[in-house]
């Protein structure tokens, strides 16, 4: 492994002012050539920050369409396309075999390499939407539904694109343009809105529900290969990859590994406490997942770049830095939704979700945990440890399907306390599997945000429960509101220094890409960094 190391004295700073540079001066030629620099540092923010807000956007978009689709669908056609989806779910899984995230690593010198991923994932795509096509009618016969046919056939042009987006996906990495892949993922999911919904009204049925899928498919690969394409050679060797299909598939089995475990927890909670009360576990689960990944994976994404050109000192501090980032971010919002779950519950989904709410309070917190934690993930992937972090996945899948499979003899609330500590143990095991941390690291890091959204929780709940029966989501809102304020002002109390130095990170940051612009891809891996396969 082949990595310029550079050592740049520097005064000592708190916070976000790390992970940006701050108003530490450092020579031009040290900005440009140094992956430690100030640049590295400025796309660094500007990946987090900006591909946070466009997830925000895409999120937005998505939920103005789904009321839209469900308006002009209905129940049956929604249920045509479930159908469908789990298969489709997991073959787009094996679309890319991890290339996407493991050849980012690789310098786009090596051309075999590039060209034997690329012909590899090619025919590999190809080959999985023939056999969802063909899975098809055999889905049809066995459901006694032959729409699905039709449906299936579609849907397997997603994992062409899937396939069609891996390279450029990996190239726009290495380069660190995160923004890019953020906005094309905007952009898609647009376009495929657009579709959907026009195609829903024009009574298309579940066929506009996969043309939505498909058609923003196709505008995401077909945007990252206009701007960052791999032009391959007639090359191709196994061998050369072999590397990366090691790292590929161990982070192919981290994500089979979590779906399969939860296929076998909601059987098990199936079986406990029937239909209705794996609805709400399931809706317990699902709401604050959507709501921590959407938040945690621009973050992921942004630091896994990073990490792949950065020395270790630098990486360490950026990982710390956007831990704490992330944590004042997902801590607060999960406390304020536990501590107004109920009242929003009963407000749009209506009485009978009151048991999700009660499991809700009790989830949210340690699905934000596990957001932050996440974010160690990204340093072994990019330390080829993939395979540390499938133990880790592993893991927690066994100790959740150990804790629901108790439940006819714990109960239900039990159940998901126990669920919520296998969460929180994993959580500080994958959050020390990068390097040594004590504990003291984490309280330091983790324990501001934690107790600030603790003391936010307890002011929003104290006001929720003011009007009693008459909350509504309009009284809510205001109770987030002074509950946020209430937060800030906690955490400006308890690390005065460090909120001072992140204003100050993102008014320099702010400032630089007013006069400068967004960091361009050029020097931001150089090709004399060659990061080979551990």
């Amino acid at each position: 492994m082949t990595i310029a190391r550079f050592r740049i004295k520097e005064r000592p700073r708190s916070g976000f002012g790390r992970a940006v540079g701050g108003r530490r001066q450092i020579p031009k030629a040290a900005q440009a050539s140094s992956p430690g620099g100030e640049g590295g540092r400025r796309r660094l923010a500007v990946n987090v920050l900006a591909g946070g807000a466009l997830n925000v956007l895409k999120i937005a978009v998505q939920l103005v369409t789904l009321p839209l689709m469900a308006h002009f669908l209905g129940p049956t056609e929604f249920g045509l396309y479930a159908l469908a989806m789990p298969t489709v779910s997991f073959f787009i899984i094996l679309a890319d075999g991890g290339l996407a995230v493991s050849l980012a690593r690789e310098s786009r010198s090596e051309t075999l390499v590039w060209s034997t991923a690329f012909w590899l994932v090619l025919l590999v795509g190809v080959a999985l939407a023939g056999v969802l096509t063909a899975w098809g009618f055999v889905l049809a016969a066995l459901t006694g539904e032959p729409r699905v046919r039709p449906l299936m056939a579609l849907l397997s042009l997603t994992l062409m694109m899937f396939a069609a987006a891996a390279l450029p996906t990996a190239n726009l990495t290495r380069q660190r343009r995160m923004a890019v892949l953020a906005a094309a993922d905007l952009v898609s999911a647009l376009v495929g809105a657009v579709v959907g919904v026009w195609l829903a009204a024009s009574g298309f049925g579940a066929m506009s529900l996969a043309a939505q899928f498909v058609s923003a498919g196709v505008i995401y690969a077909g945007a990252l290969n206009a701007i960052a394409f791999v032009r391959p050679t007639f090359q191709f060797r196994i061998s050369a990859v072999v590397g990366h299909l090691s790292l590929g598939s161990a982070l192919l089995s981290v994500k089979l590994a979590d779906l399969f475990g939860r296929m076998f927890e909601n059987v098990l909670y199936g079986r406990a406490f029937g239909a209705g009360g794996l609805g709400a576990y399931a809706f317990a689960n699902q709401a604050p997942r959507f709501i921590c990944e959407a938040a945690g994976s621009p973050v992921w994404s942004a630091l896994y770049a990073h990490a792949i050109s950065e020395d270790a000192h630098h990486v360490k501090k950026a990982l710390v830095n956007l831990e704490r980032l992330l944590a004042s971010i997902v801590f607060p919002v999960a406390a304020l939704l536990s501590a107004t779950s109920p009242e929003i519950l009963g407000a749009i989904l209506g009485p009978k979700w009151t048991q999700a709410s009660t499991l809700l309070d009790i989830l949210l917190p340690f699905y934000a945990l596990t957001s932050v934690a996440n974010l160690s993930g990204a340093i072994l992937m990019s330390r080829n440890r993939g395979w540390l972090l499938l133990r880790i996945s592993l893991l927690l899948s066994i100790g959740r399907v150990v804790v629901v499979a108790l439940g006819p003899w714990l109960g239900a609330v039990a159940v998901v306390w126990g669920v919520g500590a296998v969460m929180a143990v994993v959580s500080f095991l994958k959050m020390r599997a990068p390097g040594r941390r004590t504990v003291s690291s984490f309280v330091r890091s983790l324990g501001p945000p934690a107790v600030g959204s603790a003391i936010a929780g307890v002011v929003c709940h104290a006001l929720a429960h003011v009007r009693g029966d008459d909350a509504n989501l309009v009284w809510i809102a205001c109770c987030w509101a002074l509950a946020g304020a209430v937060y800030v002002l906690a955490l400006a109390a308890m690390q005065p220094q460090t909120v001072r130095d992140d204003l100050e990170a993102l008014r320099g940051l702010a400032r630089g890409v007013r006069n400068r612009g967004f960091p361009q891809a050029g020097g931001a891996v150089p090709e004399t960094q060659t990061v080979k396969d551990g």
